[in-house]
């Protein structure tokens, strides 16, 4: 079994909505739709892949400090990072946040840092960040949708 991240491409774009999220993960993440929708020169949307088939998906947005004041000029952010509700359960949420700092530092070389923000009442995905080297910044944000979030920050360089 080999995970890979990997940039989707136009005719990718339907296989990403087919993927499942759980109901109560829903005012975490939104759903596929609503991401897909809210894509642009700047947020590129990849796929999280498990050998041939299409596990997960993120956003990776190149001007994420054009939104969030709390993030540094130039860094990276992630956006809807998810796996299918049908394949939770089998460590590929983990696995996939752990592959995020090689991949952002090939994909995105002259980036030096990636911030993202986890929901205060997500327990889960916070520990999947934290294992895969995301430092608790210590500052919230609260303009979530659904309530304050954490603000986490990882060095690319």
């Amino acid at each position: 079994m080999a995970l890979a991240l990997q940039r989707l491409g136009d005719d990718e774009f339907s296989l990403a909505t087919e993927l499942a999220v759980a109901p109560e993960q829903l005012e975490f993440t939104g759903t596929i739709a609503e991401a897909l929708d809210c894509l642009g020169d700047s947020r590129h949307p990849h796929g999280i892949w498990l050998d041939d088939s299409l596990v997960g998906f993120f956003i990776v947005d190149t001007d994420f400090a054009a939104e969030f004041e709390f993030c540094s000029e130039g860094a990276l952010g992630i956006r809807t990072f998810l796996i299918d509700s049908r394949r939770q359960g089998q460590g590929l949420g983990k696995a996939a946040a752990r592959a995020l700092l090689p991949f952002l530092q090939g994909a995105y070389s002259q980036r030096v840092s990636v911030w993202l923000t986890v929901n205060c009442r997500n327990r889960g995905a916070y520990h999947c960040y934290e294992t895969a080297g995301f430092t608790d910044t210590g500052a919230l944000y609260e303009g979530g949708a659904a309530g304050p979030q954490h603000v986490m920050r990882m060095a690319l360089r």
